[in-house]
């Protein structure tokens, strides 16, 4: 068969990469060990994207100059926009519309290029990949796709996940990881606390503005040293917090995917997360479930997830399960197909 020659965006994996990082560094490595691939990253390590104007730059000027140097096959832009002339054939990855639904604040510049001008510019693409059915269904929708226009190809958990060793410290810690903005709802983990005198709360991921709300929020309940926002952290410092928790708290209001609560079952960490159709799709039954927004809720689960019984050794097991059913060579497997079916 003959090897595909991929151009295949990895910028994101760049400095502190958030989930769009992630997918990217871990889909461009399982592609690269295939033996019918020949991948081209398009990436400037030198190059901040952190910031709207450097963003555009990149989308519209710098990498669809390194794509049309590559010389490849195919283009699989992986950040969530497009050039204003994209390279054909081209794939584009959306985890979400968090943007075009309101789910990200921003400046009034960033909602017009995030979800106008990208809401008519992604559907330029020759085929979008998404994580789940319920993104693909949402997407389809919004953009107005035919079926044959947007695939799951899903995403991924290490294999290293598997091998957290767990030593939940005391007094116990409850985990929330990702970037600390208004759709995570970081705020509704704070409340949840003020129920539960005998925990901590540790954050860790990116920082926005909001992250100074939840701490007025914090000092409002007098929880002072029992709230901790770590900002971003190396992995060695994540996994050492899964470690030690006693279980991870999502309460996130808008997912396309959900990595870190996957990440948790697969470390055998209860998860307390946010009853989302989404998360449903992800998860299973295998984490304890809370009406989203309602700190009485998570409070209560977080009761049942912290008490070491059968029942919950039972779920963290089914977790791991379920868990292993999301590795990065099935990703890159579906997303060969994807390439080939474009092509064809």
């Amino acid at each position: 068969m003959k090897r595909l020659r991929v151009a295949f965006e990895t910028q994101f994996a760049s400095g502190m990469p958030t989930g769009l990082g992630v997918y990217a560094q871990k889909l461009a490595r399982a592609l690269a060990e295939r033996s019918d691939v020949d991948l081209v990253e398009l990436r400037d390590a030198n190059y901040d994207v952190w910031r709207f104007d450097r963003r555009v730059y990149w989308d519209q000027v710098r990498v669809p100059l390194l794509a049309r140097a590559s010389r490849a096959d195919i283009v699989h832009f992986t950040g969530g926009t497009l050039p204003l002339r994209a390279p054909h054939p081209c794939v584009l990855t959306l985890h979400d519309l968090a943007w075009l639904h309101g789910a990200v604040n921003g400046r009034l510049h960033s909602r017009l290029y995030f979800s106008t001008i990208q809401k008519r510019l992604a559907r330029q693409a020759d085929m979008i990949a998404t994580d789940t059915d319920v993104a693909r269904s949402d997407i389809m929708e919004n953009l107005q796709l035919p079926p044959s226009r947007v695939a799951v190809t899903g995403a991924g958990v290490d294999d290293s996940w598997f091998e957290t060793p767990r030593a939940p410290q005391d007094p116990p810690l409850l985990l929330s990881v990702g970037t600390v903005e208004e759709r995570k709802d970081l705020i509704t983990a704070v409340r949840a606390l003020a129920a539960l005198p005998a925990f901590r709360l540790v954050s860790a991921g990116p920082q926005t503005p909001y992250a100074k709300k939840v701490l007025r929020v914090a000092a409002d309940l007098a929880l002072g040293e029992r709230v901790e926002i770590l900002g971003f952290v190396d992995d060695a410092t994540l996994r050492s917090l899964y470690s030690r928790a006693s279980a991870l708290l999502f309460p996130s209001l808008y997912e396309g995917f959900g990595l870190p609560p996957l990440q948790a079952l697969a470390a055998g960490l209860p998860v307390v997360t946010s009853d989302l159709p989404v998360v449903r799709e992800v998860l299973g039954d295998c984490a304890f479930f809370a009406s989203p927004g309602d700190p009485a809720s998570f409070a209560d689960a977080v009761r049942t997830a912290a008490t070491s019984n059968a029942v919950v050794r039972d779920l963290v097991e089914r977790g791991r399960t379920q868990a292993r059913r999301f590795t990065w060579s099935r990703v890159a497997e579906r997303t060969m197909n994807l390439y080939r079916e474009v092509l064809r």
